[in-house]
């Protein structure tokens, strides 16, 4: 399993951590890799935020004379209330399951070596100690035994070919683990996840099917799928029915699926279910091949038991970022019968009670 950490400046072409990378982050199963991102990096995606939105303030301001002058509405910008600090620390926590390491515990000495000597991170002039703080955490990370790709476009780690710097390689030659230096996020994603796909979306697509599926197999959910009697598709109708099983199939496919402008997906899921019965029918009624019918206490009706296989329809909303809502649509029979007929019920039906009667059966 890969450890993704990320660099600031990858964290500062989506500073909300919603666009495509962060949502296939979200729908992939944690085996796949693990994602964090050094302190530093952290402190230095907070500054770099309100540094960004104090620039836009600038500008908007400058802007308002003329628009003024032209009779248009001021522009607004986002609730200065707005504590990003908290909202990237709750969106990796509780979303994406991004890890903000802890501070490196690296001593000055090290670091000032380093910088005199102008090793990798550190550049020609001594410049480097924020990107040494997360060699620091690479190193760590590498000599625990995990295979690093390091997110960044930090010349401070490449050689001039793009990877990753022949002395920094050196260094972590004799490790456990492994380092690489990802320059186009986007692209390793599509690389790394265990699908053969094309694109992020169609990346996302399939990780949300999965995310779905692990809900389908670990969850409640299907404890809570239980069809109507009238989708049993019975074409006659039953004195009494109880549904003794329902037990999946084996049957989990796509039916359909559409994207929104706004990022929401919906789709929508086809999975089988044999239900097990018991029923009460008129004598004349013609049973499906493979149930067993028995006579009956009760004057001109048979018992049934038996299997029916059934199809589900399940409609998933995977909404805009995050999360996703189930609604079950409908039910049908896999051999196309049905709807089907309910249980009778002779108090609707009024006409019917003096029959009912003289089958013996009670009202109850």
């Amino acid at each position: 399993m890969k450890t993704v950490l990320l660099d600031a400046n990858e964290l500062a072409r989506d500073f909300l951590c919603t666009g495509l990378p962060y949502q296939l982050l979200y729908h992939m199963p944690a085996s796949v890799w693990s994602v964090c991102v050094s302190a530093v990096v952290f402190e230095e995606t907070v500054a770099n935020y309100e540094r960004a939105l104090e620039d836009m303030r600038s500008k908007v301001a400058q802007l308002t004379k003329p628009r003024r002058r032209l009779g248009l509405p001021p522009i607004e910008l986002a609730d200065a209330d707005f504590d990003y600090r908290s909202y990237l620390s709750e969106r990796f926590d509780d979303q994406l399951g991004i890890t903000v390491l802890p501070w490196p515990q690296v001593s000055h000495q090290d670091l000032v070596k380093r910088a005199v000597q102008r090793s990798r991170p550190f550049d020609e002039r001594g410049s480097g100690y924020r990107d040494s703080l997360i060699w620091a955490d690479v190193v760590k990370l590498a000599e625990q035994g995990h295979d690093v790709a390091l997110v960044s476009l930090d010349k401070a780690f490449a050689g001039s070919d793009g990877q990753l710097s022949s002395e920094l390689e050196a260094e972590i030659a004799p490790l456990a683990g492994t380092v690489e230096l990802v320059r186009d996020f986007p692209s390793w994603l599509i690389s790394e996840v265990p699908w053969q796909v094309d694109d992020l979306r169609s990346a996302i697509a399939q990780g949300r099917d999965e995310q779905f599926w692990e809900y389908f197999v670990n969850s409640d959910f299907q404890s809570e799928i239980y069809p109507d009697i009238e989708d049993l598709g019975f074409r006659w109708t039953p004195y009494h029915c109880e549904i003794i099983d329902v037990e999946w199939g084996g049957l989990f496919e796509v039916i359909r699926r559409s994207d929104t402008p706004d990022g929401t997906s919906l789709v929508e899921y086809a999975v089988d279910y044999n239900v097990e019965f018991e029923a009460e029918f008129p004598e004349s009624f013609e049973p499906d091949p493979g149930w067993t019918i028995e006579l009956t206490k009760i004057p001109r009706a048979v018992r049934a038991d038996g299997s029916i296989r059934l199809i589900i329809r399940i409609a998933v909303l995977f909404g805009g970022e995050f999360g996703f809502s189930v609604e079950q649509l409908s039910w049908r029979r896999a051999d196309g019968d049905g709807p089907g007929f309910p249980v009778y019920r002779p108090e609707l039906d009024p006409n019917q009670l003096s029959l009912f009667a003289a089958m013996g059966l009670s009202e109850d």
